[in-house]
């Protein structure tokens, strides 16, 4: 396998992680997906989130419902792109606490290992099919 190759396949297990954790709700299995200083910013309908991902972690752990969506919950990844040591991601989430989300992951390799930096995400309203940011 190619370097650029496995170095797509880190990106990509590192964003399966994620999702793995998230339907979980183990908000320690999302920390270690991603890095401490990681920040999160995006639109909950209209309303703009900007936080540290320790924040999204406390909704992770806090979630009552997780067993009752995550039978639903679906992602695919659409894309990954590296460059050298640095890498973006998009992730389409299905069902997330009944939520349909587009994620934008800025990942960075250190030691190795591939963790995401920052979260850059939109959530669309499923019984309108369209984004909500959209008026």
């Amino acid at each position: 396998m190619s370097d650029r190759a496995q170095a797509q396949d880190g990106v990509r297990k590192a964003v399966e992680a994620y999702a793995a954790a998230v339907s979980a709700g183990d908000p320690q299995a999302v920390r270690e997906a991603f890095r401490p200083d990681a920040y999160m910013w995006g639109y909950l309908g209209r309303q703009l989130v900007a936080a540290p991902i320790e924040t999204f972690c406390e909704v992770v752990a806090d979630d009552p419902g997780v067993d009752e969506w995550a039978r639903a919950y679906t992602y695919t990844i659409h894309s990954v792109e590296v460059s050298g040591e640095v890498a973006v991601a998009v992730l389409e989430e299905s069902g997330y606490q009944g939520h349909d989300f587009t994620n934008h992951f800025s990942l960075v390799r250190a030691d190795g290992v591939w963790k995401i930096a920052g979260k850059t995400f939109f959530r669309r309203d499923r019984s309108e099919g369209r984004d909500l940011d959209r008026g």
